[in-house]
């Protein structure tokens, strides 16, 4: 099966952790943000997706992964499912929660990140909240990039071997 992967071109958001886990796996899979949107990717392949009304269990935003038939969305989610899938995380079902609670403890990272440069919005152009994104990249700096790093660091050192096997 060949995967697709719908998310917006030219961005290299949560998307990118999909493409990461099903280049690690080699798998198939077509990222229709390349594809051009004459062929029926780009962004208006993301929009069709996103209200398609045949889609039973509808995603909300991208980055969604079409598995056969299947629609799934969310990138910890979608993760969870490729790494039960092609191995990338445990079988048993604490190293599952376990692989999963560390995507979601990234994806907070990950926001936390994105709120710097945006931190009134993403509604808003960088320029007409620069004085706030210095202000916000200060107390992240001092005060939660240490607390996640902290945090990754304590979970290395707990568990030397890396893997999961």
């Amino acid at each position: 099966m060949t995967y697709e992967l719908y998310y917006w071109p030219g961005i290299q958001g949560r998307g990118e952790f999909v493409r990461l886990a099903l280049e690690e796996v080699r798998a198939p899979y077509r990222d229709m943000a390349l594809v051009s949107e004459d062929e029926g990717g780009g962004s208006a392949a993301v929009a069709k997706v996103l209200a398609a009304r045949r889609i039973k269990r509808p995603p909300f935003a991208p980055p969604v992964l079409k598995a056969g038939r299947q629609f799934i969305a969310q990138t910890p989610n979608i993760l969870l499912f490729l790494g039960g899938r092609h191995e990338l995380a445990p079988h048993e079902e604490a190293g599952k929660l376990w692989t999963h609670q560390l995507q979601l403890t990234i994806s907070d990272f990950y926001l936390e990140i994105f709120s710097t440069h945006h931190p009134l919005g993403d509604a808003y152009a960088y320029e007409e909240q620069k004085s706030a994104a210095k202000r916000r990249t200060k107390d992240f700096l001092l005060t939660r990039m240490p607390k996640f790093l902290g945090y990754f660091e304590k979970v290395l050192e707990r568990n030397p071997r890396g893997g999961h096997g």
